[in-house]
């Protein structure tokens, strides 16, 4: 005789708990009020893989129809850059016939888990981590990811051979910076970041280095400075810190040029130096990194780095299509820099 599939109430003897603690681990019912440990919601979903436990997809969609969802897990949302990640995945997830599903993974990586079952159990079709400024978390999610088919990691890169990735390349546009900043005459460029650790990061500086060699700029750990962790362009108590590092860049480090790592960084020395009688570019050039929205809007436009997110994400359904098994690579992207006023 055929021996039945496993049903929910089988995982729940096996994990020793009720069965409405099972469907709330994997099927996300009880609307918050069953809860469920972490310990225990791993437990469940372990059993469930080892059981061969899958879901009765009929009451989802037809049998073998794909589900048309592509999930995707970020640290948070409230970061501009992943806002517009997230707007332009819409707009990619559309022309390929898909609708998205987004989820954070702030303190926990729990609903990520949850999401890699959901992937295995056919409930989505692909699934797509964000691998942006959330470098702590990337240990754990290289643990995660290896060996699951239709899943991509985005942006960062978790330097893992086993894992499918598609990574957004710094030092493309790193160079491209020096280069420009030679071609208008500048050499004494300080780059400014809130950040020392991170593999971005230090790629960056990297490209810098070897670009500023090749154009006669010096640039080495002398022309980088740690700073504005914490600082808000729009708090008006955060405004003479700017102007204090502003200062110091230019009186203590000599700069003609500030390489920015972020636009929001940008915006704030920007404000500063219009405080002290300062003309951009003519006095000081400024470029920031990421190419949001109001860079080009704002007064001088900015230049600024491209990640080139059409891109990337279109690079990442291209992998989504292609992954029925574990295929782990890497795709890169490179990043563009665009000339605006402020430099």
């Amino acid at each position: 005789m055929r021996k039945s599939p496993p049903r929910m109430i089988d995982i729940a003897v096996a994990a020793g708990v009720s069965r409405m603690s099972v469907s709330a681990v994997l099927m996300g019912t009880g609307q918050g009020r069953i809860r469920v440990s972490s310990e225990t919601a791993a437990k469940i979903r372990r059993l469930a893989t080892e059981m061969g436990y899958r879901p009765n997809r009929a009451a989802q969609q037809l049998a073998g129809k794909p589900s048309g969802i592509v999930a995707i897990v970020s640290r948070n949302w409230s970061n501009f850059l992943r806002q517009q990640l997230l707007a332009w995945l819409h707009v990619c997830a559309e022309e390929h016939g898909c609708r998205v599903l987004s989820a954070t993974a702030q303190d926990s990586l729990e609903p990520l888990e949850q999401l890699i079952f959901d992937l295995n159990a056919q409930w989505i079709d692909g699934l797509i981590y964000v691998a942006f400024e959330n470098e702590d978390q990337w240990p754990e999610v290289r643990r995660l990811f290896r060996g699951v088919p239709r899943s991509v990691t985005l942006v960062g890169d978790l330097e893992d051979p086993e894992i499918a990735s598609v990574v957004s390349n710094p030092e493309t546009a790193a160079a491209q910076t020096m280069e420009h900043l030679a071609r208008r005459g500048r050499s004494r460029p300080i780059f400014v970041s809130e950040r020392e650790e991170g593999i971005d990061i230090r790629r960056r500086l990297r490209a810098m280095t070897s670009a500023g060699e090749w154009h006669d700029i010096p640039f080495d750990s002398s022309r980088v400075v740690y700073a504005t962790l914490g600082w808000s362009i729009s708090n008006p108590a955060h405004r003479p810190w700017f102007d204090e590092l502003l200062t110091q860049l230019i009186e203590e480090r000599n700069a003609d040029s500030i390489i920015c790592d972020t636009d929001f960084t940008a915006v704030g020395l920007m404000r500063a130096a219009r405080r002290q009688g300062l003309r951009i570019p003519e006095d000081l050039s400024f470029v920031g990194w990421g190419d949001l929205q109001f860079a080009g809007n704002y007064d001088p436009p900015i230049t600024s780095v491209s990640l080139q997110l059409p891109q990337l994400l279109d690079e990442a359904f291209g992998y989504l299509n292609a992954l029925d098994t574990p295929v782990p690579g890497r795709r890169e992207v490179p990043t563009e820099l665009r000339i605006r006023e402020s430099s």
